[in-house]
Formats: structure tokens, C-alpha cells, sequence
């Protein structure tokens, strides 16, 4: 009867440790954000003053937005999975084009909401181009998510006076 009870416990501890064993998502994969998590993007704010709203063409400009995901101590959460959105993204890019990295680089173009994972500093580095002048008028936030954490940026091209 000893021996049984031994070889009954030993299973059972053995089943309580195995799924404790791997990844946990920080090094074997990627998961979202706990939800005391803090999601900033900088610059958190931008305007950009096109030409007047008699210029008829209208123009491409590049502009990347670094997305940082923390800890409630401030310490950076790799491997975070992120969805991204603006409204005015589209694909084709009429507007606004996401890219994953520079597009200057021939990095592919991505759709909105894009999805996209930190990196080993907790950040993402997000490139758009956009169409400003034309008499092109447009506002809105860009959007980032994991789980139940969100941050904001407002991006936005006007006309200028």
C-alpha cells in the first residue's frame, strides 16, 4: 500500500510541475499585455500644416511613431502582441499606409488594424506614409491594443491659413 501512495504522488507532482516548464510567452512566444500594463506612443501628438486649400496636388511624406509597452514598474514587456489602427488607413494606402519598417527600405505595406509583436525592448516602431496638400484635411487617433491595455496618438493634417 506504501509503495502504491509513493507512485500515485510522484505522478501527480509530476503533472504539477510539466506545465510550469517553457516559455510563459516572454522568451517562447509572444502573449498580450497584463492588463497593469502602460502602452505609449511618441511623438504622442502631431499636426501637420499642409499647403492651402487651393493647392491641387497632393503630396507623400513619411512619419514613424514609436510604440512602447511597460510594466506597472516601467520595465519594458517584450514580446507583446500589439494591434495597431487609424481610421484613414486603408489598403492601397489612399491616404494612409501602415508599413512594417522603413518604407524607404522596401518594407511590405500592411492593412489597418495591423498586427505586430514588441521586440526585446518592448517597442514597436510604426512607419505611415501619408498625403498631405491637395487640400487634404484629416484628424484622428492612431490606436494601439493588447488585451485590455490602450494607447493613443493623434495624428493629423490640416490646411494651412
Amino acid at each position: 500500500m506504501t509503495r502504491r501512495h509513493i507512485i500515485y504522488w510522484a505522478m501527480v507532482g509530476l503533472l504539477l510541475i510539466i506545465p510550469g516548464c517553457g516559455g510563459g510567452g516572454v522568451e517562447g512566444g509572444s502573449e498580450e499585455a497584463p492588463a497593469e500594463a502602460t502602452i505609449t506612443i511618441n511623438p504622442s501628438s502631431l499636426s501637420y500644416a499642409g499647403g492651402d486649400a487651393l493647392t491641387t496636388t497632393a503630396s507623400a511624406f513619411v512619419q514613424q511613431f514609436i510604440i512602447v509597452a511597460k510594466d506597472p514598474a516601467g520595465i519594458p514587456l517584450r514580446n507583446v502582441d500589439l494591434t495597431i489602427f487609424y481610421p484613414f488607413a486603408s489598403p492601397g494606402g489612399n491616404v494612409v499606409q501602415f508599413y512594417d519598417g522603413d518604407p524607404s527600405q522596401d518594407a511590405p505595406a500592411q492593412d489597418s488594424p495591423m498586427s505586430v509583436t514588441t521586440d526585446e525592448n518592448g517597442s514597436y516602431t510604426l512607419f505611415i506614409t501619408f498625403l498631405a496638400n491637395g487640400g487634404l484635411e484629416y484628424s484622428a487617433d492612431i490606436q494601439v491594443s493588447s488585451g485590455a491595455v490602450y494607447g493613443s496618438a493623434t495624428f493629423e493634417v490640416t490646411v494651412s491659413e
